[in-house]
């Protein structure tokens, strides 16, 4: 600290260029280092060049530090002339920024700032298809951040303009933008019939380096599509297309996508009532979100697995803390999935007997799903009020219950959420028995075992079926 600055900054060089020099064989593990040392130096091109290098090398083990080295990138260029190097590796740097925003959480960066800060060095350059990259990783960050109809919005305007323009690669990122943001606000239809044009249309073999979102585009429509039939009520169909995007997963060499992928089949199985599955898949789901460092989105997946798994078990007081982990992760980062933490809890709590908490918590999740565009959390989080209302109310509630079942129903029919369909036919079976209205109970529950049957749960129809038994 004492010495005088041009002292300081020399110092910093020799020592940079002695670590370059001495072991050029582990300069990946050695670029923190070696960015800070050029920092000092005061070589401003060089140290963001480590700073990347830094990022890219963390990226797999530690998406924070990777976030915190690309943000380091994206300050130094903005002090340095802007040339057209500088430019690139700013406008590069406005991308991963972008693309972690949903991952870990936004920090310090303002999206929106990223996003006009990289289209101005993008047209600055005369980059026209960066400027529209830059604009789907804007869509994904404001989902990530909770705006669900910003997301349909910006992903709907960048999906008309690639099909303008002659380019394979940018149509089948874009597609898979506009996908991702009809799904995560369940406009299950059109999504699923985009969904399959988009595998008809593009080639399985697109280059890693033209994977906007970090996965193979093709991959992750399939990986759509299996969400879609889940939630669609062809539960045996989605399980198959989840086995073929498994394999293009593994093909591509992209872990990350296996937290969410057997997330997803956690939930199936806690449909279909089959509680060892799911805990298969939530242990796999927990293990992929170890191997890259448990970043918040990641783990929140996982979390949201292990509840799923507990429910299905019938153990509601395991999933309590799981659920509570899921709520406060998925608040940090991919917050268009913020109501399913609440959601989770509330049926945890249900289950558990804490009738007050429970109606906290649906309600809370009602607030979140309506807010995010979750119509099936919603329904759900409807489902789980009214029973929590009888049973601590009785027949009391029967208005607010009769209510929160209408409410459920219509947003499984506007959704087309069907696999939901046999709940709720279960859920309004709790009503008559609160009613002393035993046909009326015998009724649904027999409408809900063919619907389980129909939707290809038929350990959930044998459970009914026996709990109907004479």
């Amino acid at each position: 600290g004492s010495l005088l600055t041009e002292r300081k900054r020399k110092i910093h060089r020799i020592l940079a260029e002695a670590i370059e020099r001495l072991d050029p064989n582990h300069l990946d593990e050695q670029s923190p280092l070696l960015a800070h040392h050029w920092e000092e130096s005061g070589e401003t091109f060089i140290a963001a060049d480590w700073h990347r290098r830094a990022a890219q090398w963390v990226a797999a083990t530690d998406m924070n530090a990777a976030a915190r080295y690309w943000r380091k990138v994206r300050t130094l260029v903005g002090q340095l002339p802007r040339d057209r190097e500088a430019a690139a590796l700013g406008i590069i740097a406005c991308k991963q920024v972008l693309g972690f925003t949903w991952r870990v959480g936004k920090g310090a960066e303002e999206t929106r700032a990223v996003l006009e800060e990289g289209q101005a060095l993008a047209n600055a350059i005369g980059d026209r298809r960066m400027h529209l990259t830059l604009a789907m990783l804007y869509s994904k960050a404001r989902g990530g951040e909770g705006d669900s109809a910003e997301y349909v919005e910006v992903a709907r305007e960048n999906y008309r303009i690639a099909l303008q323009m002659d380019d394979i690669f940018v149509q089948a990122n874009a597609t898979l933008f506009l996908v991702d943001a009809l799904g995560h606000s369940v406009a299950i239809s059109e999504a699923l019939t985009l969904t399959e044009f988009g595998l008809e249309k593009y080639p399985r073999a697109i280059p890693p380096e033209e994977w906007t979102l970090g996965f193979n585009p093709t991959s992750a429509l399939s990986y759509w599509r299996a969400i879609f039939l889940l939630w669609t009520g062809r539960l045996h169909e989605g399980l198959a297309e989840f086995d073929r995007s498994s394999r293009f997963f593994v093909e591509d060499n992209t872990p990350e996508a296996f937290a969410f992928f057997w997330a997803w089949q956690a939930e199936a199985f806690y449909h279909m009532n089959e509680p060892d599955r799911a805990f298969k898949s939530a242990a796999r789901s927990q293990q992929s979100s170890r191997n890259a460092g448990d970043p918040p989105h990641m783990a929140g997946y996982a979390q949201m697995a292990v509840a799923y798994a507990h429910l299905a078990a019938g153990r509601p007081i395991d999933a309590i803390e799981p659920a509570r982990a899921t709520k406060a992760l998925l608040a940090r980062a991919e917050q268009v999935m913020i109501a399913m933490g609440p959601r989770l809890l509330a049926e945890a709590l249900l289950e558990s007997g804490d009738l007050a908490a429970a109606i906290l918590e649906a309600e809370h999740a009602i607030q979140l799903a309506r807010h995010s565009l979750r119509g099936n959390l919603e329904a759900e989080a409807h489902g789980i009020l009214a029973r929590a209302l009888l049973r601590r109310d009785g027949a009391a509630a029967r208005e607010a219950a009769e209510s929160a079942f209408a409410s459920a129903g219509e947003l499984i029919v506007r959704t087309g959420a069907k696999t939901l369909s046999p709940h709720l036919l279960e859920w309004r079976a709790e009503l008559a028995i609160v009613l002393g209205d035993e046909p009326r109970r015998k009724s649904l529950l027999k409408q809900a075992t063919e619907e389980y049957d129909s939707i290809g749960a038929p350990l959930q129809a044998a459970r009914l079926r026996l709990e109907m038994a004479p």
